[in-house]
């Protein structure tokens, strides 16, 4: 079989789908898609918020509550307690499929009338503000994790304690604003490091204790901008540059970005792959055009594939042994053959399914827990099942639409409130324009804060021991909106000698994610011209890397990097 170019019916660009890609729709019995890799992930992102919530009253209990609907969203939206307990009886809104009828119409018909979940999460212990999270203890403001404890303000951390401001981390602990670290301990404002200790300002370093500053340093200590120093000498040198004030803080962020700026970088942030394109990778294989995927393999187009995801294609976040899983999201949890849907954990052989956890064979349901053989939530046999499933099945292969995600206008969201804004962000206009819709409801505080900037005290160490943070209203330095500061994320700043940040969590965010770069790649050749297994002239070696061939980045190969490492 060989690979075919064809044309994205939504962008008119065109897209190659390669043989193994056939190989894995006839496997699980889907037509090729239509759309290619970037419009079916921006279709599937806009089904899914993750971070903008709002306040509005249960539906069922009539309690106030935090929610991912908006209070003027029309269909009924109940709180993580009610929709989790026995009032929610998904089968009492069953419909009889309607062969006249198409099927997303009908689907619509039910999604409107069925309760949605405030929240999503499961397993909490003494935790607030949490969305699609699990396994969580003393945590607040935490998305997109699992298997975390006492964590504020952080996105995609997996079994890691005591952090603040965070993302994409796996066994990290006492850190603050760090990404795409693992197996670390006491760090602040460090990306891409391994088994690093008690270190500030490092990227791409593995196995270093005591530093500041640094790139690209493997098992080394007491270093600062890459230079050794004996452990007095570091000492000294360290409170020289003031890091618990918010001045200090400010001035090495800019003597770091000029120090990095002409150290080569690797092509990708990957470690131990195998036969894989993608970033942001930790021992996985087979996995293609995949992107924060870690203990995985034979993936692709994926984003959060992980811990033994398999055989999944066009995901975003499946895990925790998912395995042939295509064009969902939110998937885990002991997953398999699961097509078109979002949020169904601990499911198998679900299909057009959303909010369906606990649930197996069923077709076209929403709101369902714990449901089996059902079909637009009404509940058959299984052969009436099987029959039924078979019928609607090659309806929509006729209308050529079997394999696609629901359409655009039956996502609960705005396009400016779902997760697609940090992948493809589009302007109200262009939203409009497209056929999204658009949120109008207005997010945040503005004009109450009671902290001036100016008065306040550039070092942690300065602020008076009785100093009531839960009285206080701050505001946000680079989009003015107000923010607040709970008594354990003080105490941690307190703890670690952090200066308190002067921009709000959802900015602070913002930027971590743009540090990371976009998920996307580039036909590359490296860049290095030194004398090194490629003796003279610049290397030939030629790569997939999300460095965009505009960017300032010097950019090597794997080999050529190796040579450049401390």
């Amino acid at each position: 079989m060989k690979s075919e170019t064809r044309q994205c019916q939504n962008c008119k660009k065109d897209f190659t789908i390669e043989p193994d890609d056939f190989s894995f729709y006839e496997k699980i019995k889907v037509p090729p898609p239509t759309f290619c890799p970037e419009c079916r992930s921006q279709l599937r992102l806009i089904f899914r918020n993750e971070r903008f919530l709002y306040k509005r009253n249960c539906d069922n209990c009539k309690r106030s509550t935090i929610s991912m609907f908006s209070a003027n969203k029309t269909y009924p939206v109940w709180c993580h307690e009610c929709w989790r307990s026995d009032d929610l009886k998904g089968k009492n809104y069953g419909m009889e499929y309607d062969p006249k009828k198409s099927f997303f119409k009908q689907f619509n018909e039910l999604w409107q009338k069925v309760p949605k979940p405030a929240l999503v999460h499961m397993n909490s212990i003494n935790s607030e503000y949490l969305n699609h999270t699990a396994d969580t203890k003393n945590c607040y403001m935490i998305m997109e994790s699992s298997n975390n404890e006492n964590c504020i303000n952080c996105y995609w951390i997996q079994l890691s304690k005591e952090l603040v401001d965070c993302s994409f981390t796996n066994k990290v602990e006492l850190s603050y604003e760090v990404d795409d670290c693992y197996d670390c301990h006491s760090l602040r404002f460090c990306k891409g490091c391994y088994s690093c200790l008690n270190s500030a300002f490092l990227f791409d370093c593995r196995g270093c204790t005591n530093c500041l500053g640094c790139i690209n340093l493997r098992q080394q200590k007491y270093h600062i901008f890459n230079e050794p120093y004996t452990k007095e000498e570091y000492e000294e040198k360290l409170k020289s540059f003031k890091l618990d004030t918010h001045s200090g803080v400010e001035n090495f962020k800019k003597e770091f970005r000029n120090f990095i700026k002409n150290k080569p970088r690797k092509f990708a942030e990957v470690f131990n792959v195998v036969n894989s394109t993608g970033n942001y990778m930790t021992n996985v294989k087979n996995n293609r055009y995949c992107f924060h995927s870690y203990d995985a393999e034979d993936n692709a187009y994926c984003i959060h594939a992980w811990r033994v995801a398999k055989n999944c294609m066009d995901c975003n976040t499946s895990g925790r042994t998912a395995e042939l899983v295509y064009n969902s999201l939110n998937i885990g949890m002991q997953c398999s053959n699961i097509i078109c849907s979002y949020y169904c954990w601990e499911s198998s052989f679900m299909q057009y399914c959303l909010n369906c956890p606990n649930s197996n064979n069923c077709f076209g349901c929403a709101g369902l827990i714990q449901g089996s053989y059902c079909i637009l939530n009404k509940q058959y046999s299984k052969e009436e099942y099987i029959k039924l499933r078979t019928e609607i099945i090659e309806r929509m292969k006729q209308e050529e639409i079997y394999g696609n995600f629901f359409p655009k206008e039956l996502s609960p969201y705005g396009y400016n409130e779902s997760s697609v804004v940090d992948e493809f962000p589009l302007t109200k206009e262009q939203a409009l324009a497209q056929g999204f819709k658009w949120e109008d409801t207005p997010r945040g505080n503005y004009g109450k804060e009671t902290i001036v900037w100016k008065n306040f005290p550039d070092s942690i160490s300065e602020l008076p021991t009785d100093f009531n943070v839960s009285k206080e209203v701050f505001v946000c330095k680079e989009c003015n909106k107000n923010y607040r500061i709970i008594a354990d994320e003080l105490s941690f700043y307190r703890r670690m000698k952090i200066p308190i940040p002067r921009n709000c969590p959802e900015c602070r965010h913002e930027t971590r994610l743009k540090n990371r770069g976009p998920n996307k790649l580039w036909h590359r050749q490296c860049m290095c011209d030194k004398k090194h297994i490629h003796h003279e002239g610049r290397c030939e070696v030629e790569f997939e890397t999300s460095y965009a061939s505009d960017r300032p980045e010097i950019v090597y190969c794997e080999k050529c990097y190796q040579q450049e490492v401390y």
